[in-house]
């Protein structure tokens, strides 16, 4: 989950989000570990139902960001990540209702968890 959260945040710091990127704020949490923590992810519209997200925050001091493409419509989203050799897969969805919000699940062969993040500027 570390993993998962270090590659989240490099993907957040990398690039600056434009006027049509959302910025989502809130927190992660592990089922099978406990690792929870506050997370930021930058959601990039790539068009035709494929997106970018960039992942990022502290975890134990330690920061974390990594980069995930995934696809489908807003409300049924699917995407796959191998983060420090681990293989995740997750779902989600999106909600452009005020404020908006970004919600997940995530698995794997290394942690099990979710997230819950709130749109900002909205």
């Amino acid at each position: 989950m570390r993993t998962i959260l270090v590659g989240l945040l490099l993907l957040v710091l990398s690039a600056p989000a434009s006027a049509k990127d959302l910025v989502y704020e809130g927190t992660w949490v592990t089922t099978n570990r406990k690792l929870d923590g506050r997370m930021t992810c930058v959601v990039t519209n790539l068009g035709d139902n494929k997106w970018q997200g960039h992942f990022s925050g502290t975890w134990e001091g330690v920061e974390f960001s990594y980069k995930v493409d995934f696809s489908g419509p807003p409300e049924k989203l699917r995407g796959t990540a191998t983060i420090d050799g681990a293989y995740y897969e997750w779902t989600g969805k999106m909600s452009d209702e005020s404020p908006g919000w970004f919600k997940g699940t995530f698995g794997g062969n290394r942690y099990v968890g979710s997230f819950t993040l709130k749109q900002q500027g909205k």
